[in-house]
C-alpha cells in the first residue's frame, strides 16, 4: 500500500508538471534557437552524428548528444517547434522521476524517517519552481535538462554497482554509468562534477549506516576513470585549438572579464540564484547584471561573506552530525550535503572560467534540487515529535501547500516563453540598458510586420552597444537597414550600412542588405557587386544567395539568377523564401514543371508566406 501511494503520488507530480507546461508547447523558437536550431544545418542531416566526436570537442562546447536530439526532433517534425518542446518536456519529467528515486535514496542513507514523502517534496519543489522554465521551455537549453537527467542516472547506476561484488551485474551497471557519464559530457560539459559528487555521498551515512557503501577505497577506485577521462580531455581541449584558455564567449580570454573579476562577481551571481529559489521574482530572459568592480566591490563582499556563512554553517552542521545517529544527525547531514551539492553543480559555471553571460537561470536547474533537499531535511526535525504517517501527512500537505503557488507562477512564466513579442518585451523592462535585449525586441517587432516600431528599438540598442561586442552592434546595423528598407527609407539604410562598413567592410549581412538597397535604387551593377561579395564572405551563404538571385533577375539574367536560387535551395533545404523564389524563376523561364514540384514541395509555408506560395501554386496539380 505504502509502496502504491508513492508511485500515485508521483504519478499525480508528473501529471501536473505536463499540464503546467503543456500550453507551452507550441510556443516559438527564441533567442539562441535561432543558430542552435535554425541556422544549424547539421540538424537537417541526422547520419552525421553517427560517428563520436574527438572527447576534446566535447571540451570546447561540442554538445554532440545534444544535438542528436535536436536532430530527431527535425527528422521527426521539420521546424514545428511542438516536436521539440514535447522532448524539452519529456526530459524534464525524466530528471524530476530520478530526482525523486536519487533524493529516495540520499535520505535513506541518512536514515531519515519518512524519506520518501520528503523525497517526494523535494522532487515536486523542483519539478513546478519557475526558475526551471529556461531548462525546460527554452528550446536551446535542452543540454542542461538532458546533461542532468544523465547525471542523476550515472549516479545511481554508479550506486549499484558497487555494492555488487566482481560480477557481470556489476560490470553491466559500472559500464552503463560510465556510458551514461560521457553521453552526459556530450550533453553538456557540466556533467564533469559527477565523480566528485559520487565522491561526496559518503558524507551522507551516520555511524550506523556507512556499511551501506563501499569502503573508501573502493569508491576511490570506481571514481579514478570518470576523473581522468575529463583531465585527458581539458588538456587536449585547452591546448588544441580555441579551448578553455580562448574564446570570446566563454574561457579564460573572454574580453573585459578577466578570471578574477568573473569570480567575484559569481558571488553575486550565486547568491541571487538562491534568492530566486526562495522568492523567484524578477525572472529575465537577458539579464543586465553588474560586473564586480574590483576586490572592494562591496555587494560581491556581502554576498562572498554570505555564501561563505551558508558553506561554513554546512560545515559545522556536518561535523556534529557525523558521528550521530539519531534523527537530527541523520537531517543534518542531509542538509549540509545538499548545500554542498548546490555549490558542487555550480562549481563550473560560477568560479574562474568566464562566461560572457555571468547569470543565466538554467544553470542552476540540477543545483537547485541540493537546497530543496537541504531545506525539506532542516524542516523534518521540527516534526520529530509526530508519527510516520503524521509527517507523511505533513509533508504532502506542505507540498500541496507550496506546489500551488509555484505551478501557478511557472504557468504564467511558460505563457511569456510563448511569443518573442512578450518574453522580450518584459526583458526590456527588467534589462532596458541592455543593447542586446533591444535588438530581440526590434527582431519580435519586425517579424509582426511593425517595422517602425523595430527601428525604434534598433536604434536604442545602437545607442547602448559602444561596448558590447562587434557583432551585436553588426547584427543590429543589420537588421536596422533591413527595417528602414520595408519603411521605404532607402537613403537612411544606406547611410547606416556604410557606417557598419567601416567597422568591418566584409560583414556579409550588411553587404547583402546594401545589395537590396542599391537595387531599390535601380543601380544594378552596384547591387550585383554588393551581393556578390556578401556570398563570398559569408559563413551560411543561403540568404546572401538570394539577395544574388534577386539581383539577376533585375538584371535579366535569369539563367544566373536560377543558378543562386538552387544553390541557395541546396544549402538550406527548408529556406522555404529560397524556393518560392526559385519557383518564380522557373515559370518566368516557362519551366512550369519543375516550377510546381518546387513550389509544393513547400509543405508547410510560415504565415508570413503563405499567401505568395498559395498564389505561386495556382495551376499546379495537388499534392
Amino acid at each position: 500500500m505504502k509502496r502504491r501511494w508513492q508511485m500515485s503520488a508521483l504519478a499525480s507530480l508528473l501529471l501536473v508538471t505536463a499540464g503546467v507546461y503543456a500550453h507551452g508547447l507550441h510556443g516559438e523558437f527564441q533567442f539562441d534557437d535561432q543558430h542552435t536550431i535554425l541556422g544549424n544545418r547539421n540538424l537537417r542531416h541526422l547520419d552525421r552524428f553517427f560517428h563520436l566526436p574527438p572527447i576534446a570537442e566535447v571540451f570546447r562546447g561540442n554538445r554532440a548528444f545534444t544535438d542528436v536530439t535536436l536532430a530527431l526532433n527535425y527528422k521527426m517534425g521539420g521546424l514545428d517547434p511542438f516536436s521539440f518542446h514535447l522532448t524539452n518536456l519529456l526530459i524534464h519529467l525524466a530528471a524530476t522521476l530520478l530526482v525523486f528515486f536519487f533524493a529516495r535514496k540520499m535520505l535513506t542513507l541518512a536514515g531519515v524517517i519518512g524519506h520518501a514523502s520528503l523525497a517526494l517534496f523535494a522532487a515536486a519543489v523542483f519539478a513546478l519552481h519557475p526558475v526551471q522554465t529556461q531548462a525546460v521551455i527554452y528550446i536551446s537549453q535542452r543540454a542542461e535538462s538532458l546533461a542532468s537527467a544523465l547525471y542523476l542516472g550515472g549516479l545511481l547506476l554508479l550506486l549499484r554497482a558497487e555494492r555488487r561484488g566482481f560480477s557481470v551485474s556489476f560490470a553491466a551497471l559500472y559500464a552503463g554509468s560510465f556510458a551514461l557519464f560521457v553521453l552526459g559530457l556530450a550533453a553538456k560539459v557540466t556533467v564533469v562534477t559527477l565523480p566528485l559528487a559520487y565522491l561526496m555521498i559518503g558524507l551522507v551515512p551516520g555511524p550506523s549506516g556507512r556499511d551501506q557503501l563501499a569502503r573508501w577505497w573502493k569508491r576511490l577506485a570506481l571514481a579514478t576513470p570518470f576523473l581522468l577521462l575529463p583531465l585527458y580531455a581539458f588538456n587536449a581541449a585547452a591546448f588544441t585549438g580555441p579551448g578553455l584558455l580562448k574564446g570570446e564567449d566563454a574561457g579564460l580570454s573572454v574580453p573585459a572579464l578577466p578570471p578574477w573579476r568573473y569570480f567575484l562577481t559569481e558571488w553575486h551571481v550565486v547568491a541571487t540564484y538562491l534568492q530566486l529559489l526562495f522568492w523567484p521574482a524578477g525572472q529575465n530572459l537577458d539579464w543586465d547584471f553588474p560586473l564586480a568592480r574590483g576586490a572592494d566591490d562591496p555587494i560581491a563582499l556581502a554576498c562572498g561573506a554570505l555564501l561563505c556563512v551558508l558553506l561554513a554553517a554546512a560545515t559545522m552542521l556536518l561535523l556534529r552530525c557525523r558521528t550521530r545517529d539519531d534523527e537530527t544527525g541523520a537531517a543534518g547531514r542531509i542538509a549540509a550535503f545538499g548545500v554542498f551539492w548546490f555549490f558542487l553543480l555550480l562549481a563550473l559555471t560560477s568560479s574562474v572560467i568566464p562566461v560572457v553571460d555571468v547569470l543565466m537561470e538554467h544553470r542552476v536547474y540540477l543545483a537547485c534540487w541540493g537546497i530543496f533537499l537541504a531545506s525539506a531535511a532542516l524542516a523534518s526535525i521540527a516534526l520529530r515529535g509526530l508519527s510516520r504517517l503524521g509527517r507523511s501527512r505533513v509533508a504532502l500537505a506542505a507540498s500541496l501547500v507550496l506546489c500551488v503557488p509555484l505551478a501557478t507562477a511557472t504557468y504564467f512564466r511558460v505563457g511569456m516563453w510563448k511569443s518573442k513579442l512578450a518574453l522580450w518585451s518584459d526583458a526590456a523592462a527588467k534589462s532596458p540598458r541592455k543593447a542586446r535585449v533591444h535588438l530581440g525586441l526590434g527582431n519580435a517587432y519586425h517579424e509582426l510586420g511593425q517595422a517602425q516600431r523595430a527601428v525604434e528599438e534598433y536604434h536604442a540598442g545602437l545607442a547602448l552597444a559602444a561596448r558590447d561586442p562587434r557583432w551585436i552592434r553588426s547584427d543590429i546595423r543589420g537588421k536596422l537597414a533591413a527595417a528602414l528598407l520595408t519603411l521605404g527609407r532607402t537613403e537612411e539604410a544606406i547611410a547606416d550600412i556604410q557606417q557598419g562598413l567601416t567597422e568591418d567592410p566584409h560583414d556579409s549581412e550588411l553587404l547583402g542588405v546594401l545589395a537590396m538597397a542599391h537595387l531599390r535604387r535601380n543601380e544594378l551593377p552596384e547591387a550585383a557587386a554588393a551581393a556578390e561579395q556578401s556570398v563570398r564572405g559569408a559563413r551560411e551563404p543561403s540568404a546572401s544567395l538570394r539577395v544574388l538571385g534577386l539581383v539577376r533577375t533585375a538584371m535579366g539574367e535569369t539563367d544566373k539568377a536560377i543558378a543562386a536560387f538552387e544553390t541557395a535551395v541546396q544549402l538550406d533545404p527548408d529556406d522555404e523564401q529560397g524556393r518560392l523564389l526559385l519557383a518564380l524563376a522557373y515559370r518566368a523561364q516557362g519551366r512550369v514543371r519543375e516550377a510546381c514540384d518546387t513550389i509544393l514541395s513547400v509543405s508547410r509555408p510560415s504565415s508570413a508566406l503563405k499567401e505568395q506560395v498559395e498564389e505561386a501554386a495556382k495551376g499546379c496539380p495537388a499534392l
